[in-house]
């Protein structure tokens, strides 16, 4: 289990404090990320409160992340069934290499 640790940052230039276990590259991409769409939405919605941007983008957050889980979850289906057709393939025995035996070297064709 990872130790979680505290992360200063500033977000729309306000402190926060963040406790997480990620590292500090990942955290100040986050906020980074954060504070370049709080400004887009300043610039094209300047009437919006702090928290009505907020609101907006935690919304776009969660569906960007439904859309992300959907689309893994289609690959893995799809990778599920190709590596289904791979085994039942690789387990499909070749015509060209099987032996065939007369028919009178059966048992009970004398």
């Amino acid at each position: 289990m990872s130790t979680k640790r505290r992360y200063r940052a500033t977000i729309d230039g306000r402190d926060y404090t963040i406790v997480a276990d990620k590292s500090d590259d990942h955290l100040n991409t986050v906020v980074a990320l954060v504070n370049q769409q709080l400004d887009q939405l300043k610039e094209v919605a300047p009437e919006l409160s702090t928290q009505d941007r907020a609101i907006l983008m935690a919304v776009n957050a969660i569906s960007d992340q439904l859309v992300q889980e959907y689309n893994i979850m289609t690959l893995e289906e799809e990778l599920e069934s190709l590596q289904i057709d791979h085994d039942a393939k690789r387990y499909e025995p070749d015509a060209s290499k099987r032996r065939s035996l007369p028919k009178n070297n059966f048992p009970g064709n004398h």
